[in-house]
C-alpha cells in the first residue's frame, strides 16, 4: 500500500489539497474475486447522464453570516444539512431548503474553538458531531440538536478522520508516523475510551505532501470505509476485523508505482508538480450511498468521474466537461459528499453566471435558480443519484 501525508504538514497544506477530479463516457463489465469486486472506471461509450440521473439543487442562502467560500464537506442528519467551508474553515448548518441555521462552534484557541477543522463525523450513537481541528490536534464535540459545544479532547492519534460504529468502535484514518506502537499504520480502531483495538495495513510510501481530500473515511448505511491515496482498495470494518471491499481500476491508467514515487520525492522533494503532470493517476476520491458509488480521479490535469450503479451492476465513466454538458450543470468545482442517497457536487454563481452569458443549456430547474442567483451569492449545491 501507498500513502502520502504528514500531520507536521496539514496546515501548509489546506489551500491546496481539494482538487476536484473533474468528467468522455465508459460501461464496463464488472470482476469479482470472492468478495472483492473490481469497478473498471474505464472511459467507453456510456448512457447520457441527463437519462440516467436523477438530480435536485439547494439554493444556499448568502449572507454576512454564512458566506461560503468553498464547501469542503457535506453530510446530513436530523433533517439539517452541516457544511465546512473551506478558506475561513468554519462549521455551518442549513436546513434542507438552504436557509441558514447557525455556525457550530467559533473560530479561536479557547474551549469548543477551533482554528482549522479540516473534517467532521456525525455520531448517530450519542448524538454529537466531532470536529477534528488540525491546527490544535484536539477533537471538539458538539451537540447534534442544538449544536452547543459539549467537550474537547487531544485524542492520542494524529488523525485526518473517524468515524463511529454502533459497537462502541471508532475507526480513525491514521497519519501519525513518529509514534511507536502505530506508526505508518493506515487505519486504526479504538474503544470510545480511545483504547486502540486493532492497526491495519502498513503504508509502503510516506511523504510530507498530501494529495486528495482531508476525509478518506466514511459511512455508507452502518458500513465504515476507507481508501488511501496511491492505494486501489476501499476497505470495509464490520466487527473486529477489515474486509477489501472494492478494487478500483482507471483504464490504460494506472496509480503510481512505489518506485516511482520514492525516486521523486527523494530528498524530501516536491513532487507534487510532476505527478500532476504525469500519465499516472494523480488523485482519486470516492463518494457512495446505497445505490450508487462516484469515483472522481485526475490525470495529467484532465479530470474523471466514474458512476457505478450497483442495482444494476454497470459502470459508466466520463471527463468531467462531457458530464458537465450532457447533464446541463454548467460546472462543477468539486464533489464534497452525499446527503441520504444523493451524491452532492458544488457550483459556484459566477462560474454559472459566466456560462449563462455563452447561452450555455442549463437543466431548467438549475436556469430557473440562475434568474435568481448573482456572482457573489453562496454556492448552489447539485444533489444526484442514479433513477431507479
Amino acid at each position: 500500500m501507498k500513502h502520502i501525508v504528514n500531520a507536521k504538514l496539514i496546515l501548509p497544506c489546506l489551500a491546496g489539497i481539494f482538487i476536484f477530479a473533474g468528467l468522455t463516457s465508459c460501461k464496463r463489465e464488472l470482476q469479482k474475486t470472492d468478495e472483492l469486486l473490481t469497478l473498471d472506471f474505464k472511459l467507453e461509450q456510456g448512457l447520457d447522464p441527463a437519462g440516467m440521473l436523477e438530480t435536485a439543487f439547494i439554493k444556499l442562502e448568502t449572507n454576512d453570516a454564512c458566506f461560503i467560500k468553498t464547501v469542503v464537506q457535506v453530510e446530513s442528519a436530523m433533517g439539517k444539512i452541516f457544511l465546512l467551508s473551506g478558506g475561513d474553515w468554519r462549521l455551518l448548518v442549513f436546513d434542507p431548503s438552504g436557509k441558514f441555521v447557525t455556525q457550530v462552534g467559533a473560530r479561536g484557541n479557547g474551549p469548543g474553538e477551533y482554528i482549522a477543522p479540516i473534517s467532521f463525523s456525525i455520531d448517530p450513537y450519542e448524538k454529537r458531531l466531532s470536529v477534528i481541528d488540525g491546527a490544535q490536534e484536539k477533537i471538539i464535540h458538539y451537540d447534534l440538536q442544538d449544536y452547543r459545544f459539549l467537550s474537547e479532547e487531544k485524542p492520542p492519534y494524529k488523525s485526518l478522520g473517524l468515524e463511529y460504529a454502533g459497537d462502541d468502535r471508532i475507526v480513525w484514518k491514521n497519519i501519525d508516523y513518529s509514534s511507536a506502537d502505530y506508526a505508518g499504520w493506515s487505519y486504526l480502531v479504538s474503544g470510545r475510551d480511545h483504547t486502540l483495538q486493532k492497526k491495519y495495513v502498513k503504508n509502503e510510501f510516506m511523504s510530507g505532501y498530501l494529495s486528495g481530500p482531508m476525509k478518506t473515511i466514511y459511512k455508507c448505511k452502518e458500513d465504515i470505509l476507507a481508501y488511501t491515496q496511491y492505494d486501489p482498495v476501499v476497505y470495509r470494518f464490520p466487527e473486529d476485523t477489515i474486509v477489501p471491499q472494492y478494487r478500483l481500476s482507471f483504464g490504460k491508467y494506472q496509480l503510481p508505482p512505489i518506485d516511482y514515487l520514492q525516486k521523486i520525492s527523494a530528498g524530501y522533494a516536491d513532487f507534487m508538480p510532476e505527478l500532476k503532470q504525469s500519465n499516472y493517476v494523480f488523485y482519486y476520491t470516492v463518494f457512495e450511498t446505497g445505490e450508487t458509488l462516484v469515483v472522481l480521479y485526475t490525470v495529467a490535469e484532465t479530470p474523471y468521474i466514474g458512476i457505478y450503479d450497483k442495482k444494476h451492476r454497470r459502470i459508466d465513466a466520463y471527463t468531467r466537461q462531457e458530464f458537465e454538458d450532457k447533464l446541463g450543470a454548467g460546472k462543477i468545482e468539486r464533489l464534497s459528499g452525499t446527503m441520504d442517497d444523493y451524491i452532492v457536487a458544488v457550483l459556484q454563481p459566477f462560474d454559472l453566471l459566466e456560462k449563462k452569458a455563452e447561452n450555455y443549456t442549463f437543466l431548467p430547474q438549475l436556469q430557473e435558480l440562475l434568474t435568481q442567483t448573482s456572482d457573489d451569492d453562496n454556492p448552489i449545491l447539485l444533489l444526484f443519484k442514479v433513477k431507479k
